[in-house]
């Protein structure tokens, strides 16, 4: 849920009273905030996560290619869903079950079972539950077969790729980095999304792309200027039909509120990570739970694996416990290979063992910025209480 106060408010209070709702400084604003907080050359800011993947997969996409988009079965459905609207094809991998994050071995085995088939390949890794991918080795299959790669990093900010390492999105062996600002994320602007990148002119083609392509500059002057030669100050082109993905000036002053609020806002979740780490991290009937010892992971959720089997309990029961408790966990997410929009992908030849082991039992528990440490502390008795019960034994 998101944190907020005041200076929330008061940010709203002024866009409504500025009269400027849409397309003036405070986007820029937030672009520049946004750029310096991830070392990116350009960021441009759109309606959502979900529009900032359409854009860069339809501007990257070359004219009557075959196209593929690759990315791990653990994953939301935006990515995938816009490159079908699109035209790719789709390829789903594994996962690490010791990150929840794309399985490199699996993603090179599916490239290689279908790369000669494909004109144009994107490849997208999903930073886990704000664990960085393993970028290079992601970058390193990718290009070894051609393929680009664009990183889903609607969970990562402010991830970095390593201790010393760079700030999720400012990594230049990618296209860009996609970010989402939905409210349950660490920096939430209502709704919201950005692509950091370094690529000059991409940056171009989608700050225009999101505003229906609709250019002053660099006009044909045959339609630009009248019949005295002077410029219609009122005129305006169109090469291409782009689209309305603006982001507005309420989000944009929600989200330089909230990115001003990151450092307190990771360390609060760092230290709650932390307590359930503490708590039961390593437990027998767990099949997985976060490490971080690196401090590298942005800790958007807090992903569990219960060993079902071993506590005697179906995934409903393990909900159930919870509810009695006033806890709601969520599933991150229901497999993509298990969609029916999506049965068509492509699956690697020895299928999805890693995700076969943790999907069953996945679920997340409650962590955000404002949680209390009573309600923490709820969690994990009742986590506690579950794992140690009478049925599990």
């Amino acid at each position: 849920m998101p944190y907020w106060d005041e200076s929330e408010v008061a940010a709203v209070a002024d866009v409504v009273r500025s009269g400027m709702w849409t397309g003036g400084e405070r986007t820029s604003d937030f672009e520049e905030a946004l750029a310096d907080t991830v070392g990116a050359r350009h960021v441009v800011c759109v309606a959502n996560g979900t529009a900032a993947l359409h854009a860069v997969l339809h501007l990257v996409r070359p004219d009557r290619a075959r196209s593929l988009l690759v990315t791990p079965a653990l994953n939301f459905l935006a990515g995938p869903a816009v490159a079908r609207q699109l035209g790719y094809d789709i390829a789903f991998t594994d996962v690490d079950p010791g990150t929840l994050n794309m399985d490199v071995a699996s993603l090179t085995q599916v490239l290689a079972d279908v790369a000669a088939d494909y004109d144009h390949i994107v490849v997208l890794p999903v930073h886990f539950a704000g664990v960085p991918a393993d970028i290079e080795g992601v970058l390193g299959a990718a290009a070894s077969y051609g393929a680009v790669v664009l990183e889903d990093a609607c969970h990562a900010l402010p991830a970095r790729y390593g201790p010393d390492g760079p700030t999720v999105g400012g990594h230049l062996g990618t296209l860009g980095a996609v970010f989402s600002f939905h409210p349950t994320k660490p920096v939430g602007a209502g709704e919201g999304g950005a692509v950091a990148l370094a690529d000059d002119m991409l940056a171009e083609r989608l700050r225009y792309y999101r505003n229906h392509n609709m250019r002053r500059e660099g006009t044909d002057p045959s339609l630009a200027l009248d019949a005295d030669g002077h410029r219609k100050p009122w005129y305006y082109q169109v090469d291409e039909p782009g689209h309305n993905a603006r982001m507005s000036e309420f989000h944009a002053a929600l989200g330089l509120v909230q990115l001003a609020r990151l450092p307190q806002s990771l360390a609060r979740r760092q230290e709650l990570a932390a307590r359930y780490c503490e708590a039961f991290g390593g437990h027998p009937r767990l099949r997985y739970t976060p490490g971080d010892a690196r401090g590298t992971s942005a800790l958007h959720l807090f992903p569990v694996s219960f060993d079902l089997h071993g506590l005697g309990m179906t995934k409903g029961a393990v909900f159930a416990h919870y509810r009695r408790h006033g806890i709601a966990p969520q599933v991150h997410y229901t497999p993509l290979n298990e969609q029916p929009a999506f049965a068509a992908a492509r699956l690697p030849a020895v299928g999805l063992p890693g995700l076969d082991h943790v999907s069953p039992g996945l679920l997340s528990l409650p962590l955000f910025h404002g949680m209390t440490d009573e309600d923490h502390e709820r969690v994990v008795n009742a986590t506690i209480e579950l794992l140690e019960s009478e049925v599990s034994r």
